[in-house]
């Protein structure tokens, strides 16, 4: 039966957690959820360029764009032409986007830990586990780009 399938059961979980996210973060934050993983990742990866953003988040090239516009209105990102080639632009993110990403964390990490706790789960548990999961499918993704 599909419901008992572990992949259906995680796939439920991450469309609720990131709808879960995305209402928590808009209410308390005054972002969306899919804004601040374009922050969480500038933050980790430092200035980058559009199309490399695009890479990282799985998104295209279009749609990168259109959200950096947004970003950069409300004042989180700062978008430049690179020094080297006047077609690329580069992306960095600025103190106060590092702010957003910062509360939003806070925020999250939070509700995540109350509801495993909730959900009587060792959370060092599950995260070994998730992080084990992860690792595979990573390195299995490589593998088959072989």
């Amino acid at each position: 039966m599909i419901n008992d399938s572990p992949a259906y059961i995680l796939g439920k979980l991450a469309f609720e957690l990131d709808r879960a996210g995305d209402q928590l973060l808009q209410a308390d934050v005054g972002i969306s959820y899919r804004r601040f993983l374009f922050l969480t990742v500038l933050q980790y990866r430092g200035t980058v360029t559009q199309h490399e953003l695009a890479v990282a988040l799985g998104y295209s090239d279009p749609a990168v764009s259109t959200m950096l516009v947004e970003l950069a209105t409300d004042g989180y990102i700062q978008v430049t032409k690179s020094p080297e080639h006047a077609r690329k632009r580069l992306v960095t993110i600025t103190p106060q986007g590092n702010e957003v990403v910062a509360q939003g964390r806070r925020l999250l990490d939070a509700r995540f830990d109350q509801l495993m706790q909730d959900a009587g789960v060792d959370a060092q548990h599950y995260r070994e586990l998730t992080e084990r999961i992860y690792q595979a499918l990573i390195a299995k993704r490589k593998k088959e780009q072989l």
